[in-house]
């Protein structure tokens, strides 16, 4: 399935959550099958962001595109959120 078509993943700056992104999301498992997106185009995932060891956007006409699909490590970080705002 997918949500955004192979024009916008090409002019759009890809951002993942995890790796498993290139292999679970149809926004970019698609356009990798057809050759007009790979792996080495993703210009960061999340935890590099946090980690600052890649840039950001670089303009404010840059088109970003973020692709999350859900890891149990998200999963436990809001429960675990969750749990300390209980207490």
């Amino acid at each position: 399935m997918r949500e955004a078509d192979d024009e916008a993943i090409r002019r759009s700056s890809v951002y993942i959550d995890t790796p498993e992104a290139l292999h679970e999301a149809g926004d970019l498992v698609q356009p990798i099958k057809s050759g007009i997106f790979s792996a080495n185009s993703v210009r960061a995932t999340l935890g590099e962001l946090c980690r600052t060891e890649r840039p950001v956007r670089v303009s404010n006409t840059e088109i970003t595109l973020y692709k999350a699909v859900g890891t149990a490590l998200a999963d436990l970080v809001a429960a675990t959120m969750v749990y300390e705002a209980s207490m």
